[in-house]
């Protein structure tokens, strides 16, 4: 695993190093508050570009509209791309990040202690298994190595076999009441506590090894049928069966090593002893044991994956939620618009007028507001030789909101088909617009109240909770 983190973390600086300078003249510009990796732009106009090359017909739409509308501007391709070079170099950041973060891990905790021993488990408790890190000849290797338990002396094992056989040859009669009464199927066990047993049926045809009876007996008809049981524990056996015999499969390069390794434990320790020592070679090999590597290299691979892959079809969501804030904004606006622009054209100015005297006055306050900022956007059209019904219309649409739209159709309509009505018409958007920003605050405050719903029922059910402990405490008393 340490040499996917080196590997990518010496990628990515390498990338980084070769596209240093590569359009870094157009990023020059750019205010560091707002554009903070703008060190990592180079290299991540680099991959968009090549990116693009590669997906040329992947170009979102969707971005670029909510940029249009974030922007106030027409053509937004110079935006568009610098807003795709930061959002891959955010990528890159966060790759370069879990790069390091998985080598430090790797380099201070990827060897494991080394180790020298394994301890046995005691006699009884069965094998104990070990998951070992192998440098063998250049190479690492995860294993899982068995080590058999602490072994009984052979006294010790006979009085054991002594002690147990009674319970075995009970086990084995399974619901038959006795030896001398066997009419349903035996049960043979093959261990008791550590004590391997093997079973050998004198004539098969009567029982199976699965311990059913095949023999078909007649009412008071009896055959004697032998069972032969082999105990075995250790290297000690005492036959009360035959053993069988199992071939061992194929072994693979890994089974072989771990064949060695136990053929070499065995051969350099003794049975009897708690510890065993691991060989310092094999075949003539040197080879080391260590404790494995921990998990966290992976963990945080995965983890950066996961952010890399959020940030990619996630990072739009930040234009989206200023694309509501926008929308937010311009309803809000709206009412004031309307309402200067009927007291303007009821005082006698022309829409037109009206229209450069509302967007002068908002110049002057220093605001940047987004519903202005598209009122200026259809002066400068107009002044540019642009019909002026035409910039109006445009301008609802550009707004994208219902009102600005209805606006729009009322201003075209009147250079249109004259000012009859038009001083009505302005009177009741003005009057509607205020209804809709009545509806919109109450709106706000229902949302309001029931977010505050949850907090309201905690806080009382901790009162509750206060009041009710005390009084219960008393009551016990």
């Amino acid at each position: 695993m340490k040499y996917v983190f080196f590997g990518l973390l010496s990628a990515l600086i390498l990338w980084s190093v070769v596209f240093l300078r590569y359009k870094r003249a157009q990023f020059r510009s750019l205010n560091k508050k707002e554009h903070p990796l703008w060190f990592l732009y180079p290299a991540a106009a680099k991959l968009t570009d090549l990116f693009h090359r590669l997906f040329s017909g992947n170009r979102n739409g969707k971005v670029r509209s909510m940029l249009k509308s974030l922007y106030v501007k027409e053509n937004v391709e110079e935006e568009a791309y610098l807003y795709s070079v930061k959002k891959t170099a955010t990528i890159l950041l966060v790759l370069i990040g879990v790069a390091i973060l998985g080598s430090l891990v790797c380099f201070f905790r990827g060897g494991g202690d080394l180790i020298r021993t394994l301890e046995r488990n005691d006699p009884g408790k069965g094998e104990q298994s070990y998951e070992l890190q192998v440098n063998y000849r250049g190479r690492e290797e995860e294993i899982q190595l068995p080590v058999e338990e602490e072994k009984y002396s052979k006294e010790e094992i006979l009085a054991l076999f002594e002690e147990s056989l009674d319970a075995i040859e009970k086990e084995a009669l399974g619901d038959n009441p006795d030896q001398e009464h066997v009419s349903r199927p035996l049960k043979f066990p093959y261990q008791y506590g550590p004590i391997q047993i093997f079973w050998e049926i004198e004539d098969t045809e009567i029982v199976g090894y699965n311990g059913e009876i095949r023999a078909e007996l007649e009412e008071g008809e009896s055959l004697l049928l032998n069972l032969f049981a082999t105990l075995t524990l250790d290297s000690v056996s005492r036959t009360y069966n035959f053993p069988v015999v199992i071939t061992a499969p194929e072994q693979t390069e890994r089974d072989r090593l771990i064949s060695g390794i136990l053929q070499s434990i065995e051969e350099t320790n003794s049975i009897y002893e708690k510890n065993i020592q691991l060989p310092d070679s094999l075949d003539g090999t040197a080879i080391s044991f260590h404790s494995p590597k921990e998990k966290t290299a992976i963990v945080i691979l995965l983890l950066g994956l996961s952010v890399v892959i959020v940030l990619a079809f996630g990072y739009d969501r930040s234009l989206e939620k200023k694309v509501r804030e926008r929308r937010e904004e311009m309803m809000i606006d709206y009412t004031e618009i309307v309402s200067k622009l009927s007291l303007l054209y009821e005082a006698g100015s022309s829409i037109l007028k009206a229209w450069e005297k509302i967007v002068s006055d908002q110049e002057k306050k220093g605001r940047e507001r987004y519903a202005y900022k598209e009122m200026k956007l259809a002066l400068e059209k107009i002044k540019s030789g642009v019909r002026e019904r035409d910039a109006y219309a445009e301008f609802g649409k550009r707004c994208g909101l219902h009102p600005y739209i209805k606006l729009g159709n009322i201003l075209e309509q009147n250079l249109s088909k004259g000012t009859k009505g038009m001083k009505l018409l302005l009177k009741q958007e003005t009057t509607d617009a205020f209804e809709e920003r009545k509806r919109n605050a109450r709106k706000k405050g229902e949302e309001a109240g029931t977010k505050l719903l949850v907090p309201m029922i905690l806080m009382m059910i901790l009162v509750i909770v206060i009041i009710a402990v005390p009084a219960l405490m008393a009551v016990n008393l």
